[in-house]
């Protein structure tokens, strides 16, 4: 019930910390045995995960562009629905380990996503621009999948601190820091609804 809920309202966190509870809870065996997959397969990849972000925070400091940078590893129920909805091998699964990208700026994000694929190469197909078109529930970023110089494969996913606020927290917390002087609860209402 209130997963689907956080979902729609861009509450990625939560939603994701709850779809994992009542997996863990309701399949606990399908829930483990991911959990083990996952385990042998990304024990192997943190040490390249670290090199390419390291590589990557070079050649931003280069071009001059401002950023944060952090991993994450996909959730075990993101998992489970590839897997036993999808129908899709555990192998196939490119987007395991992601590095987020975050950023001032739209045309930095697009910068940086020159940059990433002048240097990597990218996967066919799986490049998708949230930030022209985001979601219904305001979700925006830019998602690209790399091969590494290693042979690995990551999922890059671009941001301003903006769209990974609301991103992370939802539409409404968004309109939190927005709080001051000239705080109208009418005018953030109108304009969350209308955002949604």
């Amino acid at each position: 019930v209130f997963a689907p809920i956080a979902h729609r309202l861009g509450m990625f966190k939560i939603k994701s910390e709850l779809e994992d509870l009542s997996l863990k809870y309701i399949e606990p065996e399908i829930y483990n045995n991911i959990v083990s997959l996952l385990d042998k397969k990304t024990k192997n990849r943190i040490k390249s995960l670290d090199n390419l972000k390291v590589r990557i925070a070079n050649i931003l400091l280069k071009a001059n562009i401002p950023f944060e940078m952090e991993a994450r590893i996909k959730s075990i129920y993101s998992i489970y629905k590839k897997i036993y909805k999808k129908m899709h091998n555990f192998e196939d699964i490119y987007d395991l380990l992601a590095i987020r990208i975050i950023t001032d700026t739209e045309i930095q994000c697009y910068e940086i996503l020159g940059l990433i694929h002048a240097t990597y190469k990218p996967i066919p197909g799986r490049f998708k621009d949230y930030v022209a078109v985001p979601k219904q529930n305001m979700y925006q970023s830019l998602h690209t999948t790399i091969m590494a110089g290693d042979g690995n494969i990551y999922e890059v996913q671009i941001r301003t601190k903006e769209m990974d606020e609301i991103a992370e927290t939802g539409v409404a917390a968004h309109w939190r820091y927005k709080e001051g002087a000239n705080y109208n609860p009418r005018q953030e209402q109108k304009q969350t609804e209308e955002k949604l």
